[in-house]
């Protein structure tokens, strides 16, 4: 099947908006966004997402290493946008969005769930990441950023 036709047929799957977001060895942080992010088991408590090789963060995923996945609200558009710019990455964490405090997270998020990555699966361009839950912060009531079709949907 021809590469345009898979990614037409993609832009009508509706998705939220996360952020991956985690800190290297030396105390360096990393964002990026994702919309591959889905929950994959309930027990125990486990979430997956892909990376692409190229990403800053692509290293830093390794087995036994601690992130967050920032599930966004919908105010958080600016944020998104930050942190899939490579031209931007160097502002990701130039605002007060963030506690860096240890494992990056989003302040106001819809979501906040923190992990550690369990396993790895390199898969073309991707590194699909499987992660055990071993937290959640959430808003009371819904009001997720989704994306779909080339843009945000209010």
């Amino acid at each position: 099947m021809p590469k345009e036709q898979f990614l037409i047929a993609m832009r009508f799957l509706a998705a939220s908006v996360s952020i991956i977001s985690a800190k290297d060895s030396s105390g360096k942080s990393y964002a990026m966004t994702a919309s591959s992010v889905t929950s994959l088991t309930i027990d125990p408590p486990s979430i997956l997402f892909c990376v692409n090789k190229e990403a800053s963060i692509h290293d830093v995923l390794e087995k036994n290493e601690p992130l967050c996945v920032n599930i966004l609200s919908k105010a958080q558009q600016e944020i998104s946008n930050l942190c899939s710019s490579k031209k931007l990455e160097s502002q990701r964490f130039k605002n007060d969005f963030w506690d860096v405090s240890n494992t990056p997270f989003l302040k106001n998020s819809q979501s906040n769930i923190f992990c550690i990555v369990d396993e790895t699966i390199s898969y073309h361009s991707h590194k699909i990441v499987i992660a055990s839950v071993l937290k959640a912060n959430s808003a009371k009531e819904f009001n997720t950023l989704m994306y779909a079709d080339g843009g945000y949907l209010n």
